[in-house]
């Protein structure tokens, strides 16, 4: 099955209305923004999408001037979805927001979000591939694609250059009228050749980070002996994502005893600042208090 949406079969005045109405219905419900004085000309706002079903998975080829995605709580209440995406930026630029992480694209930059979470995508694509994915079709091929949620893929990545490729392929192909076996055997492969695409040295420690996340000997020192580095390297490795090792280890340790506060697995805060690799509960209240708007104490109190 093949869909084709261009803006230019609607009034220049109704452009922009009718591009959010078929983003919405064939990716992901989200207020839309346009970009000021951009689309704003006599000819409207000038944007296509073509939409193609591969079997389990939908590739969208978009084009358009800069407009901004916001998903927010309400449209996870009101529009609830499952599923992950894949944007293969072609050309232009763009930048996604999630989960605290900020991925800057530029052409040829992959980037993996989560519609079961709130975003922020800005785009200026002029050409974007879309990949819808049902997350469990991905979770059973790659346990841990939540945790990459809102980080790009770049070239360096094993396997990035394949599934460019394949992506460009999967947009090439002929449709067909009855649902082509061939489609739906190609898009099997891609989702095959997606978890190797973050398999880098980053990745690989993202992993061994959420594995030993308890440990006391973890720092970037032991990092770096644990994938036979040097410390420079596994900086320079997270730099690329515009993060710090550390400044992964706290916020994973973070999260995980926000969730044993809330889930009645602590009795204070001090049990959760050492049950979570912190050794002074006072600093421990005040990250926590920054990075999630209220203290330790409140969630014990709840």
């Amino acid at each position: 099955m093949q869909l084709e949406y261009s803006t230019h079969s609607q009034e220049p005045r109704h452009r922009f209305d009718y591009w959010h109405e078929v983003v919405c219905r064939h990716c992901i419900p989200a207020d839309s923004h346009r970009a000021q004085g951009d689309g704003a000309g006599p000819g409207g706002f000038g944007a296509t999408l073509s939409v193609r079903s591969l079997g389990l998975l939908e590739i969208s080829a978009m084009s358009a001037p800069s407009h901004r995605w916001v998903r927010n709580a309400a449209h996870l209440r009101l529009h609830a979805r499952d599923e992950l995406w894949l944007g293969y930026l072609l050309q232009g630029q763009a930048e996604v927001r999630q989960g605290g992480q900020v991925a800057r694209l530029s052409a040829g930059n992959l980037v993996l979000y989560d519609a079961a979470q709130p975003f922020e995508f800005s785009v200026a694509p002029r050409d974007i591939l879309l990949m819808r994915i049902p997350r469990s079709e991905l979770l059973n091929r790659f346990a841990r694609a939540p945790l990459h949620a809102g980080r790009a893929l770049h070239g360096h990545a094993p396997a990035v250059a394949p599934l460019r490729a394949m992506l460009g392929e999967a947009m090439a192909m002929p449709p067909a009228p009855h649902g082509d076996a061939l489609a739906q055997r190609f898009g099997m492969a891609l989702l095959d050749v997606l978890p190797r695409a973050e398999r880098d040295l980053h990745g690989r420690i993202q992993a061994f980070i959420q594995d030993n996340l308890g440990s006391p000997e973890l720092s970037l020192q032991w990092l770096a002996q644990q994938h036979n580095v040097s410390p420079r390297t596994v900086t320079r490795a997270f730099a690329r994502h515009n993060q710090t090792p550390m400044g992964l280890v706290w916020q994973l340790r973070l999260q995980a005893s926000r969730q044993a506060l809330m889930q009645g697995r602590c009795s204070s805060v001090t049990e959760a600042a050492f049950a979570h690799g912190f050794s002074d509960a006072a600093h421990f209240s005040r990250a926590f208090r920054k990075a999630f708007g209220c203290t330790p104490r409140s969630l014990l109190a709840a």
